[in-house]
């Protein structure tokens, strides 16, 4: 099967956007047939088109309309990818959502309020995000200070998420721990993200169950597990990690985690799962 991945910066998003990366660039690398769209292939002559959180700009509903023409005629398959409640940023953004589900024939996403919002519209599955392993090997796993008897916390991400931090700041005082934020107002290139985020002992990345972080991935703290970093998303997991041999147990435990339940490899047998079930269903 030969699948083309039309990822969301073709849509306007940065090129460094983690949604790309994660759920279009990883899953075609360990996918054989599978490719990301630069811009120098032909769009004709594929049996799978993923459009990747990509639905706003006018090219892209004119790629969109032609392909659901090819899918009409029997030619190909058309899945929406969405990783991110947009429907709740503005009405446009909800009513240009709406306008293009009908011309898919099934969505995905990572998390299951989104599936289950996207069920309305059309066929929707969940593809969890998970972690490519080749990658991580890039960076490296040495941190400065990991067995540090007094922890150095970070919270990374952009700025309009900061709030989330809410929940752990009495602890945080508390414990008298030094606090550092690294915020950004877009997306930085993924080695130089990581590699700073690295030079501290504990990731802070609470999940408060409140739209719209109750629709969105954990894969931050995937990918930290991956590279040896311990997460702490609730006062309780923090105040325990502050110990530098749970640090270290909980490094060896979420790695294994990852290997097993959290590798993209995973993604791409889910991948060809659905596609399979659906030819069979259609």
């Amino acid at each position: 099967m030969k699948t083309l991945f039309i990822p969301c910066y073709w849509d306007g998003m940065d090129r460094n956007s983690g949604s790309a990366r994660i759920r279009a660039e990883w899953v075609a690398r360990h996918w054989d047939g599978a490719q990301v769209y630069d811009g120098s292939q032909r769009l004709a002559g594929y049996d799978l088109y993923v459009f990747q959180k990509l639905y706003l700009n006018h090219p892209a509903l004119g790629w969109i309309t032609s392909i659901a023409r090819w899918r009409d005629a029997g030619r190909c398959l058309l899945a929406f990818d969405l990783c991110d409640p947009d429907w709740l940023e503005s009405p446009a953004r909800e009513y240009r959502l709406l306008e293009v589900l009908p011309l898919f024939d099934f969505a995905v996403a990572p998390t299951e309020p989104l599936r289950k919002w996207l069920v309305q519209w059309l066929p929707a599955y969940k593809v969890p995000d998970r972690v490519d392993l080749d990658e991580i090997a890039v960076i490296g796993p040495k941190r400065k200070g990991s067995n540090r008897l007094e922890p150095a916390p970070v919270w990374a991400g952009y700025e309009g998420n900061v709030g989330a931090l809410d929940i752990l700041l009495p602890t945080i005082e508390r414990l008298g721990l030094p606090l550092r934020i690294l915020s950004k107002a877009q997306p930085v290139p993924f080695l130089d993200f990581w590699r700073e985020i690295l030079q501290f002992d504990i990731l802070l990345n609470p999940r408060p169950d409140v739209a719209p972080f109750s629709y969105k991935s954990d894969n931050k703290t995937r990918i930290a597990w991956a590279l040896g970093m311990p997460v702490a998303r609730t006062p309780d997991e923090l105040e325990r990690l502050c110990d530098p041999g749970e640090r270290l147990v909980e490094v060896a435990r979420r790695r294994a985690e990852v290997e097993s339940e959290w590798d993209v490899r995973i993604s791409v047998q889910e991948w060809k799962t659905i596609v399979e079930h659906w030819r069979k269903s259609a």
